[in-house]
């Protein structure tokens, strides 16, 4: 793991009544209102999970998962082009629903692990279930937030040390090519933290589907603390 000081990024950027706020030594707060991601988008993640959920129940191959998947974008200081790398992204519940859901699918996980890692049919249904329990409530979800598993600190975590932004963007598929980018101040969080222990858990129900490459050391995760988004879905221009 790279050397660095835990605590202190932790405490870095902290949210305040609705206002993501980051603090350093030696430099003044910097404060950006944190705001939930738009209804068109969030009915596509939701559309979008239903299917991929679906194919998996029929035992179906998922050749990628853009809902999943998008690029995500963090600078190193003084550079002139960002970093980006496709991420795997999800959501995790409001705080007043997370110990309902964290117990869900850690209680998944638990019964899966029972089991050999190849097992996957005989628990594609427990699997699936504990995952649709969540987003079958979307207004349990905190749609402000991201969450993110770091997963080789390489240059996106090195950058986010550096510098705690973000952008994500989304590109769904034909025929109408839904795209939306997302700006994020991103807060680094720990294995203690039920944020992180929600994503992992919801990351290992899917572990050994065929479509993962297995990896299963997570020393970090982020919520990415959404401030501003942008509707790049592509229009018509023709004469």
């Amino acid at each position: 793991m790279t050397a660095i000081d835990t605590s202190a990024l932790v405490r870095r950027v902290q949210l305040r009544e609705g206002v993501a706020v980051i603090s350093e030594d030696g430099a003044p707060e910097r404060r950006f209102e944190v705001k939930e991601l738009p209804e068109k988008f969030v009915q596509w993640q939701l559309e979008y999970k239903r299917g991929v959920y679906d194919a998996i129940e029929r035992d179906e191959y998922v050749a990628f998962n853009a809902g999943h998947l998008p690029v995500v974008g963090t600078w190193e200081d003084g550079s002139d082009v960002p970093n980006l790398a496709n991420k795997g992204v999800g959501f995790t519940p409001k705080d007043e629903y997370l110990e309902h859901y964290l117990g869900v699918v850690e209680d998944a996980v638990q019964r899966i692990s029972a089991l050999p890692p190849h097992a996957v049919d005989e628990t594609r249904a427990l699997r699936v279930g504990a995952a649709r329990q969540f987003y079958a409530h979307p207004e349990h979800v905190d749609w402000r937030r991201l969450g993110l598993l770091e997963i080789f600190e390489g240059a996106t975590f090195r950058n986010l040390t550096q510098r705690p932004f973000a952008s994500v963007l989304w590109t769904g598929n034909a025929p109408v090519f839904l795209s939306f980018q997302v700006d994020c101040v991103v807060e680094i969080v720990t294995p203690d933290d039920p944020r992180y222990r929600f994503s992992w858990a919801m990351r290992r129900l899917f572990e050994y589907e065929p479509f993962h490459v297995v990896q299963t050391m997570f020393p970090y995760a982020y919520t990415f603390w959404v401030h501003d988004w942008h509707d790049k879905t592509p229009k018509r221009r023709h004469k």
